[in-house]
């Protein structure tokens, strides 16, 4: 039996699910002019950053994963 990967976590122990972390969106310029006017578009990375401890834990960059954080 595999073991399952251990999920990253913020120097205070929090996982993406905890409520302080928080996905920050960086996107290009265009996508940035797209979404100042109402248009979604895909971010180009996220980051996941804790609020308390300020420590950025994970970043993704996955085109597939990247769709789900497009808001609507």
């Amino acid at each position: 039996m595999a073991d399952k990967p251990e999920e990253k976590k913020c120097r205070c122990g929090h996982t993406r699910e905890h409520p302080w972390i928080v996905p920050k969106p960086d996107y290009s310029f265009w996508g940035w002019v797209l979404v100042g006017i109402g248009i979604s578009h895909p971010p180009t990375e996220i980051r996941f950053e804790c609020d308390r401890c300020g420590d950025v834990f994970e970043t993704i960059s996955d085109g597939d994963t990247l769709k789900q954080h497009t808001y609507h």
